[in-house]
Parts: structure tokens; C-alpha cells; sequence
């Protein structure tokens, strides 16, 4: 089976670039199921690298070169580890509890706990959730391309995996005609656009209940992911993210919310990635900067595109400026 690099668009609301390689519909479902299991097993031998070489040398090793970090920004990640200690005595391991991938196979993601070690048998003094999204390039291995996660205090209880959660996918996604590749590009745009303007009009739950997948993960620092759209008030407040226009002239209230990220498509259009740092009024009415990260799903071709885990990070404040009242 070949590979392509998957298609990178710069953009202010993400556009994206979707092909995919012709297949039969049995021979697709073959394929997709062994890329998941190489996928799962990459992540834990990255796992098991850092366990045995500690992470600097684990992180060199599997991260893609044009890899991208959250720190809490997202920034090229290579050099991050290049400057760190080689004798850094901590451990990090971690293990997947979710992972999805494009029916194209070549682009993937996987999301799970972790734990920090001072060094090699002291107790765990840091826990949190990663977030790894990687790309198959064209010699057939897995690389991490972004890399994110939360932390939070040492969980109440620890429940061990006893199996890795796999979303199954609706259909089958067949080869896209050129006319079709070209339209869905705009498609994916205008939902990252009403995505925002939702999050404007009404706040960051509503809108996130409304483009998210039933299974949607969410993720944000200080406390563990929850999953469903049942249970995004655990972690995102009634109203975070809400502007009311009426307290700002038409032209200024569209720069409410804006971003300014990347966005990554699978070859099948089934799958996508948008990152990168947004404005927006948090639940205390402050302008704040924070970076993010979703990943998108489609379930059947003709569906609207659905955000399946939705991750942000606050950015250390610069000024924070204080939002007018709704």
C-alpha cells in the first residue's frame, strides 16, 4: 500500500486537502483494522522507549521531524528535546486508552494516561493525559506529528485499561472525485467558522455540545478528560467563551474569537486535526489567549464534520484584557 504525506493548509478558519487511495470495501476495513493495531503498538513502544532510555531519547526517536509540541503553546518540538539533559534522571510512561485512525491509514491518534517519576522506582509525583497525533509517511512508520496533554493532581482512583477504546467507524469512505476534493476544503472551513461564531453567541459548551461527536473527549488542565456530551459541564463553565454582541460594533465583534492555526486532513476526508493559539473571552469575561487542539471526525461521507476531542491550554496571561458584560 502506498503512502502520501498528509496535506498541511495554513489558514485563519482551516481549510483542508482530502484524497485517498483506491481500494476494495472489504480489503479497506482489512487494512484500517491492522493500521490501528501498528498505530497502538507504535505508541507503546514509544512508551516503552522512554521507560528504557529515558524521555529525551524516547521523543527524538519518534517524533516526526516537522513535529509539533504544546508547551503550553505549540512550537517545533525536535528542539525541545535536543536542548534537554541526557542525564535527566525522571521517567515518563504512559498508555493508550483511545485511538482512531483514517480509513487512508496513514494519519492517526491515540490519547491516554500518564505518570511522572523523580527516577527509576520512586513513586509517580506527576499524572496527567497525552494527546499524540501521528502521520505514516511514505517508508511505512508511524511518527508523532503533535503532542499535547493536561495535568492534574494524583487521581482519586486508578482504573487499569483493560482494553484500548476504538471508535468505529459508520462507513466506508471511497476515493474522492477531484470535484469532490475540492469542495470539501470549504466545508471544513465554514464549520471551524460556525464552530467560533457559536462559541461567541452562546459560549464554549453549548456550541462544543452542538459540533461534537456523542463520544466527544475533553480535556483541560487541573482535572482528568471526561468523555460525552453529557458530562462537558463537568470541565467547561455555562458561558466561557461568550461575547454579546451587542456591546461591540459588527466589525470588531468578528475578531472576537479568532484564531489563527493549521489544519491536517487524512487522504479519506474522515479525519482532521486543527491546532493552534486562539482569542477568546474565558468564564471571568477576560480576553485571554489559549492554544488548542481538536481532532474532527466524519462518520459517513456525506455527515458535517464533528469534533471527536477538544483540548485547550491557557496561555500565560499578557495583559488580560476585561471583556464588556453580556
Amino acid at each position: 500500500m502506498r503512502f502520501r504525506n498528509v496535506a498541511t493548509v495554513l489558514c485563519l478558519i482551516g481549510a483542508a486537502l482530502i484524497l485517498i487511495p483506491s481500494r476494495g470495501r472489504s480489503s479497506a476495513q482489512t487494512e484500517r483494522g491492522k493500521a490501528l493495531e501498528s498505530l497502538i503498538e507504535a505508541e507503546r513502544a514509544f512508551s516503552k522507549t522512554s521507560e528504557e532510555k529515558g524521555f529525551r531519547e524516547a521523543f527524538l526517536t519518534w517524533l516526526a521531524p516537522d513535529a509539533i509540541v504544546f508547551r503550553p503553546a505549540p512550537v517545533e518540538g525536535r528542539p525541545i528535546y535536543e536542548k534537554m539533559d541526557p542525564a535527566n534522571p525522571a521517567v515518563l510512561t504512559w498508555e493508550p486508552e483511545v485511538a482512531d485512525i483514517a480509513a487512508s491509514g496513514e494519519m492517526g491518534y491515540t490519547s491516554g494516561p500518564f505518570t511522572l517519576r523523580p527516577h527509576r522506582g520512586a513513586e509517580p509525583t506527576g499524572f496527567g493525559h497525552y494527546v499524540s497525533v501521528w502521520k505514516k509517511g511514505s517508508e511505512g512508520t508511524w511518527k508523532v506529528f503533535l503532542d499535547a496533554g493536561i495535568q492534574y493532581e494524583r487521581p482519586l482512583s486508578q482504573v487499569a485499561i483493560e482494553a484500548v477504546a476504538k471508535p468505529r467507524p459508520e462507513a466506508v469512505f471511497a476515493e474522492l472525485s477531484l470535484e469532490a476534493h475540492r469542495d470539501e476544503a470549504p466545508i471544513v472551513a465554514d464549520r471551524a467558522r460556525q464552530f467560533a461564531s457559536a462559541v461567541a453567541s452562546r459560549g464554549y459548551r453549548s456550541a462544543l455540545a452542538e459540533f461534537a461527536t456523542d463520544d466527544v473527549r475533553v480535556y483541560r488542565p487541573g482535572r482528568p478528560p471526561v468523555v460525552g456530551k453529557s458530562v462537558i459541564k463537568e470541565l467547561i463553565p455555562k458561558f466561557a467563551g461568550r461575547y454579546s454582541p451587542s456591546h461591540l460594533p459588527r466589525a470588531e465583534t468578528r475578531q472576537v474569537n479568532k484564531s489563527n492555526f493549521r489544519a491536517e486532513v487524512a487522504w479519506t476526508g474522515d479525519l482532521a486535526v486543527t491546532f493552534g493559539i486562539v482569542d477568546q473571552i474565558n468564564a471571568h469575561r477576560v480576553m485571554e489567549k489559549a492554544a488548542f487542539l481538536k481532532i474532527w471526525r466524519k462518520g459517513r461521507p456525506a455527515d458535517a464534520w464533528k469534533i471527536c476531542l477538544d483540548i485547550e491550554l491557557p496561555l500565560p496571561d499578557e495583559g488580560a484584557k476585561k471583556a464588556s458584560p453580556s
